[in-house]
């Protein structure tokens, strides 16, 4: 019996992998859950306002995660599971190589993330990044959107085990969603694991069901099959 489904939102709930445009089948899918008593829950590499502002307003009533795992906004409180924020110097040479700062780095207080003019180029740049990144004791996540660098001990798992503490939800009746490999560490063995059909083949191949849809089509499938299968 699923209680808690735990949402990443971009390839995810977006139309596609790469696309930034919310699907409106999964708007209905989040409804769907939320009128039969499951909580959603989206967490993101995105900013809190970011993902607490898209949550309230496609009404998931879950604790909101940004910062890949490093602050939960839960009933009005804001919980805080990192506590350091990569220093300007840092920031300076990572804009060095090229990077730009992503716009939402004004409203984070731990996780900065870097852009490139071309996404493809994320990739080629990640290793000099990390470089400069662990010279100051950090680390770095590139989520194919970004390149995030964030304080040790951050993570989606770390705020996803977090939330299902404050909830008191057993980890057999979480369902987690996912479609990058940077979710792959939120795919634990005792959740219902679920990805769309352009999910990464990493995903996939730790996937209990694999959507036939892409994006957020293949989440309105998922939540279909929660429902319909595994909460009948």
């Amino acid at each position: 019996m699923i209680k808690l489904v735990a949402s990443d939102i971009d390839g995810t709930l977006t139309e596609r992998r790469g696309s930034l445009i919310l699907a409106l089948d999964a708007i209905k899918a989040i409804r769907m859950l939320e009128r039969s008593g499951i909580r959603v829950s989206l967490i993101s590499g995105n900013s809190l306002p970011i993902t607490a502002g898209l949550a309230r307003y496609v009404g998931a009533s879950g604790p909101s995660i940004g910062e890949n795992g490093c602050l939960i906004l839960y009933n009005g409180e804001l919980i805080h599971l990192c506590d350091r924020r990569p220093p300007l110097e840092l920031v300076n040479e990572i804009k060095a190589l090229g990077l730009r700062e992503s716009w939402q780095n004004r409203f984070r207080l731990y996780d900065l993330a870097f852009l490139a003019e071309d996404r493809s180029q994320l990739d080629n740049l990640s290793g000099k990044v990390m470089k400069i990144a662990e010279k100051y004791g950090f680390r770095i996540l590139n989520s194919g959107y970004a390149i995030h660098v964030q304080p040790p001990g951050a993570g989606k798992a770390r705020g996803l085990l977090k939330v299902i503490e404050l909830l008191g939800v057993e980890p057999r009746n979480v369902a987690v969603v996912g479609d990058g490999e940077n979710d792959a560490e939120m795919f634990m063995d005792e959740f219902f694991k679920a990805c769309p059909a352009d999910a990464d083949p990493v995903i996939k191949s730790i996937s209990d069901y694999i959507a036939d849809k892409m994006g957020g089509e293949g989440f309105y499938e998922i939540a279909r099959y929660i429902l319909n299968t595994l909460n009948r």
